[in-house]
């Protein structure tokens, strides 16, 4: 996974010491299934573009595709052949095939085209599927502070992955100190009308209770469980 966290201005760096005539022949609509849902991503010939309706920019760079979007730089690995192209890296759960021009396939059918499965506990629903994070920040008066950030991306083909990150600080007269962690998961998972389970590839099996909310303020959709809301990272109805 390569995330480049310096923004637009990286990406603005990027386009000044190339051109586009290598990214010439991307241009163009294309369409298929990312992370297990319906996708539409859109590169215009200037550099400017949307992914499913939201404005990008993107840029062909030492034989990766970066997208940048919110001021974050993603990059891609990709191969074409004429109206198609795979892409793999960045955010992506595994390789999503593309079409240019093409028809966007159902949501609830994942990049394999295989069928959801189904559990004792539930199925796959697919108005589950998607990118769910959770972040939290806390900073302390007298210096220091911590920050978790905890993601976990659906997909229609009933897999998923997770992934966290935390960090924590702290002063003392003198000195400062602090930890790092990270961990990462992924498996199975299905759902009931009020919990989620996670059969992870290690062995193991959680259940947690779920509640979907909207935030507050942006209406976004929310996954809650355990108490802990996840908010939706693409572009997705209030529930």
């Amino acid at each position: 996974m390569t995330r480049l966290r310096s923004g637009f201005v990286v990406l603005a760096l990027l386009l000044s010491m190339v051109g586009f005539a290598d990214a010439a022949d991307l241009a163009g609509t294309w369409r298929g299934t990312v992370n297990g849902e319906a996708a539409e991503l859109v590169l215009k010939a200037g550099g400017s573009g949307s992914f499913n309706g939201q404005p990008i920019n993107w840029q062909i760079f030492g034989g990766s595709l970066l997208l940048e979007q919110g001021g974050e730089v993603m990059a891609y690995s990709y191969s074409q052949q004429g109206n198609s192209m795979t892409v793999s890296g960045g955010d992506l759960s595994g390789p999503a095939q593309l079409q240019r021009g093409g028809k966007a396939p159902k949501a609830s059918v994942g990049m394999g085209a295989q069928p959801p499965r189904q559990a004792a506990s539930g199925g796959v629903r697919p108005e589950l599927v998607g990118h769910w994070c959770y972040v939290s920040s806390f900073s302390a008066v007298s210096g220091g502070g911590s920050q978790t950030s905890r993601c976990f991306v659906l997909n229609g083909d009933g897999s998923y992955v997770y992934q966290s990150e935390g960090s924590m600080s702290a002063y003392a007269p003198g000195a400062w100190g602090g930890t790092t962690s990270s961990s990462s998961d992924r498996g199975r998972w299905t759902a009931s009308a009020s919990s989620i389970t996670a059969n992870s590839a290690d062995g193991g099996s959680t259940t947690y209770p779920m509640e979907l909310r909207n935030h507050p303020k942006t209406r976004d959709p929310m996954i809650c469980l355990d108490g802990d809301c996840y908010v939706t990272q693409r572009q997705k109805p209030s529930w």
